[in-house]
C-alpha cells in the first residue's frame, strides 16, 4: 500500500532543495547567512547613532532605531535559516547513511566520532550509537589505540588519503577484510578540520576471483588442451572456438577454419551443415582428404548464444593417431581436473580416477563395488535415484547431486553423464565439477540483495522473483502494518520505532508455515506471502495476527489479505491485498472493526 504522495517528492525549489550542496536555494541562503555579520554591525552603529541623535533630532532618531529593529530582524531570520539549513543537510546525510552497507565514518580534529554507519562501529564492536563522541581508541586495545591515533595525527598534520587494509567483524558477526581510504578534510590553505574514513569488502571478490581463474582453468584443460579436436559450433553451422588438437586434424588455422565455417570440412554440406557435420561420418581436412570420424556432440551456452560442443574421434585410417588421443584423454582424466568415474545401472562404481576418491576421502580401489548413495547423506539418496532412472533411459543427462565430503561436509557436484547401454554390461560415464564454492557465493548474494538489513526478512526484490516463478500456482497474500505507527515513532524516537519494526518481523515468521515468506515493503508494511493455500486459511492467520498482536507484542496491527483468483498476476494479488487492508482501516476509524468480509 503506497503511503507516499507526490507532495513527499523532492522536486527542485521544495524543502529538500535547500539541504542540497550547491542548488540555486543553497546559494541564496548561503549568501543571505554571509550578510549576518554585516548586518549586525550596520545594526549597532544604527543604534549608536539613534542613542546620539535622539536628544536633538527626534525624528532622525526614530529613524534610525526602526532601521536598526529591521536588521535585527534580518538578523535573527538570517540565523533561522541557516539552523534550518544545517537540520536539514543533517537529515539528509542520516538518510544516506540509512542505505550505505559499507563502513563509512566521519570524526573530528581530535578523532571523535561524529557519524559512523553500522558497518563502521561493527567493525569496533558496538553500535553507531555507542560510538559518537568517543574515539577509536575507547573500543581497541592500548597498542592498537596507539596505532590508530598516530594514523590520525599524521593525516592532520599533512592533510592526504592513507589506503589501509583491516579486518573486522560485520554487522552480523562475520569475520570479512575492508580495503578503507582514510582522507583528511580540510579547506584551502587551512588546517584540516576532520577525518573521513570509507571502507569497502574485499573478501567476497577475492572468492568470485578464484572461482573464475578455476573456470578459466578448466576451460583450457578441457578444450583448449583437449587431445582429441573439438569445436564449439552455433546452430547456423558458424564455428565459434576450435581447439589446437582441431586445427591439427584439419590442417586450419583457427581463425581460418571460424571464418568458412561447417562448410569447410562438412563432406556434403547441403542447406544444413551444421547437421552434416554432426551425422556425417567423414570429415575433410582442408588437403581434400576426408577422414572416418565419430562425432560426439553436447549443447551449452557460448558467448550468449545457444551452441554445441563436439568432440571429433578419428577412427579407422587413423589407429595410430587414434590410440595417441586415448592415452592423452587417459592422462587427461587422471589428472584429477575434473571428477570422472562410471557405474552400473544399480549406481555401483565400476571406475573412478583419483579426483573422486580424494574428494570422498576414501582410496580409489575402495570405491570399487560400492553404491553411490553409500557417500551421500539419507535426504539425498532420492536424487541419486531419479538421476539413476534417468541415466537407464536417456543417453545423455545433467543435473546436480549432493554428496558427502571427505571432513564430511555437504558438497555439491554438478555432473554431466554419458550412458552406454550396449556394453556387457551397460555402464554409465559421468564427469562432474564441485560447485559448492559458487553455489555458497551465489546464495550469499542472492541472500545480500533481497534481505532487508533492519529486520532480516526479505525486501521487496523477493516479490519480483516469487512472481516470475509462481506460474500457475495458487498463492494469497497478508499486508499487515502498525496502527498509529507515526505517532509512535514521534513520540518514542526512530530507534525504538526500528526496535518495534524488528519486533513486528519476529513475530509474523513465528505466525507462518515453513513454506511461507515474510517481506518488508517498507516502513512499518509488511507483507506474507502464503503458497498452496486456501481462502479459510488466509483468513484465519489474518484474524489472528490483528487478534493476538496487542497482548503479544504490546501494540496492534492491521491487515487485510486476498488469494489469487485464476491466472491473475501477482501484483494484482498484491493490490486486492492492499485494498483490503484500507477497507479494515476505514471500519476501524468508522467503529466498525469487527466488521470482515
Amino acid at each position: 500500500m503506497l503511503k507516499h504522495s507526490a507532495q513527499d517528492i523532492a522536486e527542485p525549489g521544495s524543502a529538500l532543495d535547500g539541504a542540497v550542496p550547491g542548488s540555486a536555494r543553497a546559494r541564496r541562503r548561503r549568501a543571505l547567512t554571509a550578510l549576518v555579520p554585516l548586518l549586525a554591525v550596520l545594526g549597532a552603529l544604527l543604534a549608536g547613532a539613534a542613542g546620539l541623535l535622539a536628544v536633538w533630532l527626534p525624528i532622525a532618531a526614530l529613524a534610525c532605531a526602526a532601521a536598526a529593529l529591521l536588521l535585527l530582524g534580518l538578523l535573527v531570520y538570517g540565523h533561522l535559516l541557516r539552523q534550518r539549513a544545517l537540520r536539514r543537510a543533517e537529515a539528509l546525510l542520516q538518510a544516506f547513511a540509512g542505505e550505505l552497507r559499507e563502513p563509512v565514518s566521519l570524526r573530528d580534529a581530535q578523532g571523535r566520532f561524529l557519524f559512523a554507519t553500522r558497518p563502521a562501529a561493527a567493525m569496533l564492536g558496538a553500535e553507531p550509537a555507542d560510538v559518537l563522541g568517543y574515539t577509536e581508541g575507547d573500543f581497541l586495545d592500548p597498542e592498537a589505540a596507539a596505532g590508530r591515533a598516530a594514523e590520525t595525527a599524521a593525516l592532520l598534520t599533512e592533510p592526504g588519503r592513507l589506503p589501509l587494509r583491516r579486518r573486522g567483524p560485520d554487522p552480523d558477526g562475520r569475520m570479512c577484510e575492508y580495503l578503507v581510504s582514510k582522507q583528511a578534510l580540510a579547506l584551502p590553505r587551512r588546517r584540516a578540520f576532520g577525518l573521513l574514513e570509507i571502507g569497502r569488502e574485499v573478501g567476497g571478490e577475492r572468492a568470485w576471483r578464484q572461482f573464475q581463474e578455476q573456470r578459466d582453468s578448466e576451460w583450457r584443460a578441457l578444450f583448449e588442451d583437449h587431445p582429441l579436436p573439438a569445436l564449439i559450433m552455433a546452430q547456423d553451422g558458424a564455428l565459434l572456438a576450435v581447439n589446437a588438437a582441431a586445427e591439427r586434424f584439419y590442417a586450419y588455422a583457427a581463425e581460418d577454419l571460424q571464418a568458412l565455417g561447417a562448410n569447410a570440412i562438412a563432406v556434403e554440406p547441403g542447406n544444413d551443415p551444421a547437421l552434416s557435420l554432426l551425422r556425417g561420418p567423414t570429415h575433410r581436412r582442408r588437403d581434400g582428404r576426408q577422414m572416418p570420424v565419430q562425432v560426439t556432440s553436447s549443447p551449452m551456452l557460448y558467448a550468449r548464444r545457444d551452441a554445441r560442443l563436439l568432440l571429433v574421434r578419428p577412427r579407422e585410417g587413423a589407429a595410430s593417431e587414434g590410440e595417441l588421443y586415448e592415452r592423452r584423454y587417459r592422462d587427461l582424466i587422471d589428472s584429477g581436473i575434473w571428477l570422472v568415474w562410471s557405474h552400473d545401472r544399480d549406481g555401483r562404481v565400476v571406475q573412478a580416477n583419483g579426483a573422486v576418491a580424494a574428494a570422498l576421502g576414501v582410496d580409489a580401489g575402495e570405491l570399487i563395488g560400492h553404491l553411490l548413495t553409500d557417500f551421500m547423506e539419507p535426504e539425498d539418496h532420492d536424487a541419486a535415484l531419479a538421476m539413476l532412472e534417468r541415466s537407464a533411459s536417456r543417453r545423455r543427462d545433467t543435473g546436480v547431486i549432493s554428496v558427502r565430503g571427505r571432513g564430511g561436509e555437504r558438497r555439491t557436484w554438478q555432473y554431466h553423464s554419458l550412458a552406454y547401454p550396449e556394453d556387457t554390461p551397460p555402464q554409465v560415464l559421468l564427469v562432474a565439477q564441485d560447485i559448492t564454492l559458487r553455489q555458497n557465493y551465489d546464495r550469499q548474494l542472492r541472500e545480500r540483495t533481497m534481505s532487508d538489513p533492519l529486520t532480516g526478512v526479505y525486501n521487496r526484490r523477493y516479490l519480483d522473483e516469487f512472481a516470475a516463478r509462481s506460474g500457475e500456482q495458487r498463492f494469497g497474500c497478508i499486508v499487515v502494518d502498525v496502527v498509529s505507527f507515526k505517532h509512535y515513532n514521534d513520540v518514542h524516537g526512530h530507534a525504538q520505532g526500528d526496535a518495534m519494526l524488528r519486533k513486528l518481523a519476529q513475530f509474523l515468521r513465528a505466525a507462518c508455515r515453513s513454506q511461507d515468506t515474510v517481506v518488508r515493503l517498507g516502513g512499518d508494511e509488511f507483507a506474507l506471502v502464503l503458497p498452496d493455500t486456501s481462502e479459510g486459511a488466509l483468513r484465519e492467520i489474518a484474524h489472528r495476527l490483528e487478534a493476538r498482536s496487542e497482548a503479544e507484542l504490546g501494540f496492534a496491527v492491521s491487515a487485510g489479505w486476498a488469494i489469487r483468483q485464476g491466472d491473475e498476476s501477482f501484483d494484482a494479488t498484491m493490490k486486492r491485498a492492499d485494498l483490503d487492508l484500507l477497507a479494515r482501516r476505514a471500519a476501524e476509524r468508522s467503529g466498525q472493526g469487527g466488521l470482515r468480509r
